[in-house]
């Protein structure tokens, strides 16, 4: 847990999420996962015979809780599925902490492809996504 550890700082909290296109699951669908903080990531997975696919919380050693520095983590997700690309989430993470995106909730989502994404201003910064928080 970062809390424990002042000396890391969660650059992209946990995320549960269920694709479907047209209502049915997005079976074996790429997720791609891209992290830009001190520099650029990219984690690759693949959803399950549910459209099911689970993003683990990204850590990176970090000075900012304990240092009076401006933290941004700028994530974004986006899926191949069926030849075609999908923009699902484009948010920039203004706090270190584990969960901070929804106010400390645990995310999970559920993203039809087919829905256009859609700037909202639910939490501390602006989200950018096709998805529903469930």
């Amino acid at each position: 847990m970062a809390f424990l550890n002042p000396l890391k700082a969660c650059t992209f909290s946990e995320m549960k999420i269920r694709l479907t296109l047209n209502g049915e699951p997005a079976v074996g669908a790429k997720v791609i996962r891209t992290i830009d903080w001190k520099d650029e990531q990219v984690d690759f997975y693949t959803s399950d015979e549910d459209g099911n696919i689970d993003l683990p919380a990204k850590f990176e050693s970090s000075f900012t809780q304990v240092l009076p520095v401006e933290f941004i983590s700028s994530q974004s997700i986006n899926v191949e599925y069926e030849n075609n690309n999908y923009l699902i989430w484009i948010y920039a993470k203004r706090n270190p902490g584990e969960n901070s995106e929804m106010n400390g909730d645990p995310i999970n989502l559920s993203c039809e492809l087919s829905d256009e994404p859609k700037t909202e201003r639910k939490f501390k910064s602006a989200v950018k996504t096709s998805c529903k928080f469930i």
